[in-house]
């Protein structure tokens, strides 16, 4: 069998290579088979950033979202300019999903802290998947809008509370 063909064969149905393992604890591609989870490790591009190096600026254009490997980065926005620490993300965390779904700017900056190894997952390979394996692409877009739909509620309610204990008021 000629190599190509038995990459192929192994990448499709082979045992959980270290990245589907990585790709299953992420909740946009729960309930995934096997294969569906080798289709898309297929179109994840890896990257090993070196310390404190950066991956994205804010108010870049979205490309796509990341999953972190290993290692961790820092989100950090600037206000008032100052770069302001707004959270930090370990190993199996993911960021920058809503790129997936429009090029807006990036409303943060992410940072390596350390030695991070990173899956990117691209808008246009996302775009692709939808055309290429319809199935599989709605899967993916249904679990990112509930997702998204669950982050909107948690705003709201959060904007909500805050209203009602009187730490917020209309503009």
């Amino acid at each position: 069998m000629p190599k190509i063909f038995k990459t192929i064969r192994d990448i499709l149905v082979g045992e959980k290579t270290e990245i589907v393992k990585v790709l299953e604890r992420v909740p946009i591609f729960a309930g995934l088979s096997l294969i569906e989870l080798k289709k898309i490790e297929i179109i994840t591009h890896e990257r090993e950033y070196m310390d404190n190096e950066i991956i994205f600026n804010e108010k870049e254009p979205g490309a796509g979202m990341y999953i972190i490997k290993s290692g961790s980065i820092k989100l950090s926005k600037k206000v008032d300019n100052k770069q302001v620490f707004l959270m930090s993300m370990t190993e199996g965390d993911f960021f920058g999903e809503i790129a997936l779904l429009d090029e807006s700017p990036r409303s943060a900056t992410a940072t390596s802290a350390g030695k991070t190894k990173i899956l990117g997952f691209y808008r246009p390979d996302f775009l692709d998947l939808l055309k290429r394996e319809p199935k599989l692409g709605s899967k993916v877009l249904l679990k990112l809008a509930q997702m998204i739909a669950a982050r909107l509620r948690e705003t709201t309610e959060s904007r909500v509370k805050g209203t009602a204990d009187g730490n917020e008021t209309e503009p």
